[in-house]
């Protein structure tokens, strides 16, 4: 019982083909995600942690750029269910593991890190497309009772240190629980690769960072991404490294083997699958 699955996986809508006007154009991506979500159904897990960048995208926004200001913290979700809404009216609502979520939380305080409850409205919390996106692929699919979930959220204005330490105590809560973890950093790339696109604009900042991570990620030399300039972050407009570094952390203290399965530009933006298992070898 410990961390037995890890996951780098986009959130661009039109990766869900009921989203998409071509769905042709993310055809490599989404068959890279449908594999991670067979292999995270194959794990047996208990419960996902979900590292959300909801925080990055709400200081990221065109009319502040406010993406190292502001208060640094880490969001952990205590609520009992999680909700959003993708394709159609219905909402897709997921059951929580309220109880490790609140071991994190006191672990987090205890350690010292900038950790802080989110618990929504009526015990419910509303995710985004950053966080619905990878549950579309992983615990949607899955029949009832699905795994459990814990939501969680950095800033950037953490310390990156801090996120590698956050993501070695969520591993050794892991190991600690009793149960079968599986840990997903939901991540998008550069999204200035387009010189036509009226939003994003080009920046060669965003193939400098898509390949700096792609190495990073395919060599597991993640300490790499400690020293990415602030500059290319927001020339980029990557949204990746802080759920990284999170995951990064927790493969410190349970080393995996990771099958790099995709990057694509589809569009303006990078997207990377990944997917880390225990080694067979272990």
């Amino acid at each position: 019982m410990s961390l037995v699955f890890g996951a780098i996986l986009p959130h661009g809508p039109e990766v869900v083909s009921e989203l998409a006007e071509d769905p042709a154009v993310m055809a490599e991506t989404r068959a890279a995600m449908e594999e991670a979500g067979r292999r995270l159904a194959a794990a047996g897990i208990d419960t996902l942690i979900l590292i959300d960048p909801q925080w990055v995208h709400a200081q990221n926004k065109f009319a502040t750029r406010s993406l190292f200001s502001g208060k640094g913290g880490i969001s952990v979700g205590v609520a009992a269910h999680v909700a959003g809404t993708l394709v159609g009216d219905s909402p897709d609502r997921f059951e929580c593991d309220v109880p490790l979520a609140q071991e994190i939380l006191d672990a987090g305080r205890e350690a010292s890190l900038p950790v802080e409850p989110a618990s929504g409205e009526a015990g419910e919390l509303p995710l985004a497309w950053g966080a619905l996106i990878p549950l579309w692929f992983t615990l949607r699919p899955m029949a009832a009772p699905r795994p459990q979930l814990v939501v969680i959220a950095p800033s950037p204005g953490v310390a990156r240190e801090e996120l590698v330490r956050f993501g070695s105590l969520l591993a050794e809560l892991a190991r600690n629980s009793g149960k079968r973890v599986a840990l997903i950093a939901s991540a998008d790339q550069g999204h200035t690769h387009d010189p036509d696109h009226e939003r994003f604009g080009f920046s060669p900042a965003s193939a400098q960072y898509d390949a700096l991570y792609c190495k990073a990620v395919s060599e597991g030399r993640f300490d790499s991404l400690l020293s990415v300039s602030d500059q290319m972050l927001k020339d980029s407009w990557s949204d990746s490294l802080w759920q990284t570094l999170i995951l990064a952390g927790a493969l410190r203290v349970v080393p995996m083997a990771v099958d790099f399965l995709s990057y694509a530009v589809p569009t303006y933006y990078g997207m990377v699958v990944a997917v880390y298992e225990p080694s067979t070898s272990s």
